[in-house]
């Protein structure tokens, strides 16, 4: 496999619109289209990643707190992603401080349960949590019920992520949350202990993953990104509990859109319209309810809801398919037709 090969490719074909998302699933399609592959695996501190080139040689390494951002920064680091985009994510990506307190709160690459909590005690306390589009990465807002500022950050990937990130750096929050999940089950724990690797890779159109203990795979899926991948292998493998493995299929049944028909991550797609939004001033607020849930708001005015099961990027593609898309994205008028008889 040539490198550079695949980061000319990349360079070709990458839409910063799409943010770190798209940028990372494009790399992955690339790679996997050039017989490489991503490698990750749970740990204490999140989760690591490795690439490994159609030789099976490792290329790059990285950590983060979730599968993506881990594989997005091993990529990185194996050059195949372009210099300016890798400068812009290299600001946005975790910090090793960040991720040790994101860690503490829970670890092993887990990110859902924390934020649960963090949202409903946000919203218990009459606060809101707000969700944006920064620069090429995903800003979290936590307010209080006087619509304070509490904690924020900025997360290269997912809101949940960033919404992680803005709880560790308030004690209070970082406190209550590591205290509730003291005890709790967590997957990527079980996995670390028994030292299984998740192998990702894109083809026809959708990532695949297989959930590999000690060189037999014991689960495997698809999915329309990679975190979505992981958890239905995962789920093949025997993993998670029954009623949210029960939620997840559910999701994916209602699911509008198969990302898949269309070639790109949800993520993707998910942060094209959280760019729009923002050009415009249309909101986005995050609930927890069975699913994470996106409002979208104009003002005083909610003009869209939106359900996502691991993601509220996958939240907000939820909501403009099932809303009324010119609301949301207020489209300009079109501009450059020719002269014609309509005018």
């Amino acid at each position: 496999m040539n490198v550079d090969e695949v980061l000319s490719r990349i360079q070709k074909e990458i839409v910063f619109q799409e943010g770190a998302c798209g940028i990372c699933h494009l790399a992955l399609k690339k790679l996997s289209e050039s017989g490489g592959k991503a490698i990750s695996r749970e740990i204490p501190e999140g989760i690591e990643a490795k690439i490994v080139d159609s030789e099976g040689e490792v290329i790059g390494e990285g950590t983060d707190i979730v599968w993506p951002p881990a594989i997005l920064k091993a990529q990185i680091n194996a050059g195949i992603i372009p210099k300016n985009a890798s400068n812009e994510l290299n600001n946005i990506l975790t910090s090793k401080k960040d991720r040790k307190k994101v860690s503490a709160m829970y670890g092993y690459g887990r990110v859902i349960a924390p934020a649960g909590t963090v949202i409903g005690m946000i919203l218990g306390e009459g606060g809101r949590v707000e969700i944006k589009r920064e620069g090429i990465g995903i800003a979290a807002y936590l307010y209080d019920s006087e619509d304070g500022l509490i904690s924020d950050a900025v997360s290269a990937f997912c809101p949940i992520c960033a919404i992680n990130i803005a709880a560790s750096r308030n004690k209070r929050i970082f406190d209550i949350v590591k205290e509730k999940h003291r005890d709790a089950s967590n997957t990527g724990k079980l996995k670390y202990e028994r030292d299984i690797e998740n192998v990702v890779s894109w083809k026809r159109r959708r990532v695949f993953a297989h959930i590999v203990e000690y060189g037999e795979i014991i689960g495997a899926n698809f999915g329309c990104c990679t975190s979505y991948a992981t958890i239905r292998a995962e789920i093949s493998a025997g993993f998670g509990k029954e009623v949210m493995n029960k939620i997840f299929k559910n999701y994916c049944d209602m699911c509008p859109l198969k990302c898949f028909w269309v070639d790109k991550s949800m993520g993707a797609m998910g942060n094209i319209i959280l760019k729009r939004m923002k050009d415009t001033g249309v909101r986005g607020d995050v609930t927890l309810e069975d699913y994470i849930t996106v409002h979208l708001l104009d003002g005083d005015k909610k003009i869209a809801q939106g359900i996502g099961s691991l993601c509220s990027l996958s939240a907000t593609v939820n909501a403009l398919l099932r809303s009324d898309a010119v609301e949301i994205l207020k489209p300009p008028r079109a501009r450059g037709f020719p002269k014609g008889k309509y005018q």
